[in-house]
């Protein structure tokens, strides 16, 4: 089949109208660019261990900081420089590495400190997993927001290693140290009682639910789960969203729908309320109704544009066409600089946390949802990790594991094909568009919250 870019994207954004717009005259060229992340394979055959028991030195935990020229090297391998809360954390779980992150290492590196202050710089997804010499830790907990380590360190993470982030101030992490190691005392979210949120109006909404929310809907239509509530078509309001968070106090909450990207010309105000739900009436729950009403110790994901928050560095510039409306939000977010959105901001750093929050540094598009060639739908990992293997017991990072491995593999897929790029082949040139535009959305997923969270009942 030849392969051919659309006239149009629509995105899951939300600017007081839905949000689509023309690809720019040459974006059948801006797959063929270089950018996608190095490829990352399983090392040989090592003894078999459970990669969920984050504490085996041949699995390992660790938290991710920025490094500090100015603290001694072995005060630094053992984390001392680290907030008063992570030190906690790293005394609460022996064994924990600290890892760090350098701005002049290139982009697929980390330091790490021996406890004899000597430096290594391990290798990301080709270093064997562990806690030893030379290895990095499966389970990796970023420390800071974006401003301080980048996304980018995050998706290259994500295809080997189940990693996490907490984004917050070191004087708001207290909090959520203290419930992650004491197990979540203070939840109030129940696991009988999943929420399923979806917007369905008819346009890249529908291909979400068709997608994700409702084959995951369907899923946890299960005995074990005789409260489990699917709101969706006229129902997906925000204040049917407030009441049955209020009332079924869901442990996972799954919300699909455009995420609001509005005023565009007011920076401040856009970024008050970026990527909160939009209902199928055009409205948003305010933020701290929303905030308030989410159950302590909820997961919660979030699909919609821009819900985990924004990067100053679009992935997407130059592949829409200037002055339409997709071009427009994508640009005006990505002025907002690194940030968090607030509603995951509000919820880590509560006197009672959730457990996560699973969402999208930027929008999703409408185009890499299905499969060009079949129409099949790429969201089957994503209901497997949030029915299955969260109910489970597996670790919300090991759950996602395999959506974000699929970057890898469509990595391969556009290596290939930029390999047998022929001068002027245009079709071969859509192709490697669609599979690196994919592939920049998939690693976009992200997890704001410890890796190694489960879903405990409640």
């Amino acid at each position: 089949m030849t392969e051919r870019l659309p006239a149009e994207v629509t995105l899951n954004a939300w600017a007081d109208a839905p949000v689509g717009g023309a690809l720019a005259a040459d974006a059948v060229r801006w797959g063929a660019r270089a950018g996608l992340p190095r490829s990352q394979q399983a090392l040989p055959i090592a003894p078999l261990v459970d990669e969920a028991d984050w504490a085996h030195p041949d699995v390992g935990y660790g938290v991710l900081l920025p490094d500090r020229d100015d603290v001694d090297p072995v005060v630094r391998a053992a984390g001392g420089d680290a907030p008063e809360p992570v030190r906690r954390l790293i005394a609460g779980r022996p064994g924990t590495v600290a890892l760090r992150w350098r701005p002049d290492l290139p982009s697929h590196l980390l330091r790490r400190y021996l406890p004899d202050g000597r430096a290594q710089d391990p290798v990301i997804g080709l270093s064997r997993f562990g806690v030893g010499p030379g290895r990095l830790p499966r389970h990796v907990l970023i420390v800071g927001g974006p401003d301080q380590i980048p996304w980018s360190t995050q998706y290259a993470l994500g295809v080997r290693h189940a990693v996490g982030r907490l984004p917050l101030p070191a004087d708001q992490i207290g909090s959520y140290v203290d419930a992650l190691l004491a197990g979540w005392p203070d939840a109030s979210a129940r696991l009988a009682a999943p929420l399923v949120w979806s917007v369905d109006a008819g346009d890249i909404t529908t291909l979400m639910r068709q997608a994700v929310a409702g084959p995951l809907a369907a899923a946890l239509r299960d005995p074990s789960l005789p409260d489990a509530v699917e709101l969706t078509g006229p129902a997906a309001t925000s204040k049917e969203l407030l009441t049955a968070l209020l009332d079924q106090r869901p442990a996972l909450l799954v919300t699909s729908s455009h995420g609001r990207t509005a005023p565009l010309e007011d920076p401040t105000l856009l970024a008050a309320g970026l990527g909160l739900p939009v209902a199928a009436d055009h409205v948003t729950a305010p933020l701290s109704e929303l905030t308030a009403a989410v159950p302590a110790g909820t997961i919660w994901h979030a699909a919609a544009c821009c819900s985990a928050g924004s990067d100053a560095t679009s992935a997407f510039a130059g592949l829409l066409s200037p002055g339409g409306a997709a071009h427009r939000v994508v640009g005006a977010v990505a002025g907002l600089g690194d940030t968090v959105a607030p509603a995951a901001t509000a919820l880590l750093s509560r006197p009672d946390p959730v457990r996560a929050i699973v969402g999208h540094v930027e929008p999703t598009f409408d185009w890499t949802l299905q499969v060009a060639e079949t129409g099949q739908s790429l969201g089957h990992e994503l209901v497997a990790a949030f029915s299955t293997q969260l109910h489970h017991g597996r670790p919300l990072g090991l759950a996602l594991a395999g959506y974000w491995a699929g970057v890898g593999q469509l990595h391969t897929d556009w290596a290939t094909a930029r390999d047998a790029l022929a001068p002027g082949d245009v079709a071969a040139q859509a192709r490697l568009t669609r599979l690196q535009l994919t592939a920049r959305d998939r690693q976009a997923l992200v997890l704001l919250g410890d890796p190694t969270v489960t879903l405990a009942p409640g």
